[in-house]
């Protein structure tokens, strides 16, 4: 077993695979969403994917869709903000995780996610 997943892995195998996976897993969010564009749950899952896939400024347009579809989507706020950290738009950030202490003001990775942000700017 050791041997074949240290043959996909110098041959490259195992990356394209998960690769041909990813594109696969985006056409049917895109499906998924043409056919039901009210869905927020199914642009939210692709701005995850995109997230997962270094596009930040795609994922950030899902994130933002989801949250008008559903303005107490407190996950895609949660992304959001951690794909505003990666943009350092980190006034951003804080905006999205001072949202979500306002509907949920126990949310300890808000707390958490948002104190770290201040300390360090």
């Amino acid at each position: 077993m050791f041997k074949i997943l240290l043959s996909k892995l110098t041959t490259n195998d195992y990356s394209n695979q998960k690769t041909n996976k990813d594109k696969r897993l985006l056409k049917n969010y895109n499906r998924a969403i043409r056919s039901n564009p009210n869905n927020s749950s199914c642009y939210f899952n692709r701005g995850n994917l995109k997230f997962k896939l270094g596009n930040y400024q795609g994922a950030m347009k899902d994130y933002n869709i989801a949250i008008r579809l559903n303005p107490h989507y407190l996950e895609a706020y949660h992304s959001r903000a951690i794909t505003k950290e990666r943009l350092d738009y980190y006034n951003g950030a804080i905006a999205d995780y001072n949202f979500i202490l306002k509907i949920d003001s126990l949310d300890p990775l808000a707390h958490k996610n948002k104190n770290i942000i201040q300390q360090r700017f």
